[in-house]
């Protein structure tokens, strides 16, 4: 029985002895979120000696992310982390790494195709539709909606546009106006610049993301239009949290980045343990009523 136990020590030794390789292909390191899970994902990775992780920066384009997992790839890398830009090519590409052995870990974006070992994120169908439930109800069922959107194509953006929009169109007297930011305070900034301009009327702003409601409250203070204006986002960051409790925006929902769960993954596997092909994380809205007693995600 000693001898036994001695081997399966020793086992587990030699198991852990190698460095497994993590490459995190990363969408953009330029918006605030994003970075947030990459730290996330590396403060996860430093807890463990048996793990390294390398970490690039897409800058908003598929082609550049794509060719950073073709890298990993060729590297030999033992894990891949990733949140797609775009989910149909993307997954041809990550086939490949599946092919070649390595692990792929989704978290917050998903893809087209079951070409992944485990996707791991919240429920954006269902916060939209809590989100338009929410903000319709505020308005009384009447006036014209933003949407500010996220990255054409990625599957929070498609999900947190169809499940709003299901809500929405039940309600005849609702007008919904679009405009993309591509999750970026900066390209919100830009758009709602062109809506002043052009002299388009809002009554309600619903956002895919905290970070473009900054952008689009900067422009309209100056404009002196945020007052009697609500507004709803995602994600539920500090400046979400101070804006929630001063006034300026109704409610956000918590969306953790993942990071954590993408390497507490890669460890589980690194153990030989069984895990879930998806894995659906908790959401809370929160507005004035909770929005003291809720720490931000960052």
């Amino acid at each position: 029985m000693i001898k036994l136990v001695s081997i399966f020590l020793l086992l587990a030794t030699i198991s852990f002895a190698k460095e497994y390789k993590i490459g995190f292909a990363q969408d953009t390191l330029a918006n605030d979120w994003r970075k947030a899970q990459v730290d996330e994902a590396i403060n996860e990775v430093n807890k463990y000696d048996f793990l390294s992780i390398t970490v690039t920066d897409a800058k908003g384009s598929m082609a550049k992310q794509i060719l950073d997992i073709e890298s990993f790839i060729k590297q030999e890398y033992d894990y891949i982390i990733t949140s797609p830009i775009e989910p149909t090519i993307t997954s041809i590409v990550l086939k490949k790494a599946l092919d070649k052995g390595i692990k792929v870990i989704l978290i917050d974006r998903g893809v087209n195709s079951d070409d992944y070992t485990t996707f791991i994120a919240p429920d954006n169908y269902k916060i939209a539709k809590e989100a338009a439930h929410y903000l319709l109800k505020k308005i009384n069922y009447k006036g014209t909606i933003l949407m500010l959107q996220g990255v054409k194509g990625a599957t929070p953006t498609t999900l947190r546009e169809k499940g709003f929009e299901e809500v929405a169109k039940e309600y005849k007297d609702i007008k919904i106006i679009k405009k993309r930011a591509n999750y970026l305070r900066n390209d919100a900034i830009v758009a709602l610049e062109e809506i002043y301009k052009e002299g388009v009327k809002f009554d309600a702003i619903y956002s895919h993301s905290d970070s473009m409601l900054i952008g689009a409250r900067e422009v309209m203070k100056k404009y002196k239009s945020t007052k009697d204006i609500p507004m709803v986002g995602i994600d539920y960051i500090n400046p979400a949290k101070e804006a929630i409790l001063s006034g300026e925006q109704l409610a956000s929902f918590t969306y953790p980045t993942c990071g954590k769960e993408g390497v507490d993954a890669i460890v589980r596997l690194v153990k030989k343990e069984d895990i879930p092909k998806n894995t659906t994380i908790d959401t809370q809205m929160i507005d004035k009523n909770n929005a003291l007693q809720i720490e931000p995600i960052f």
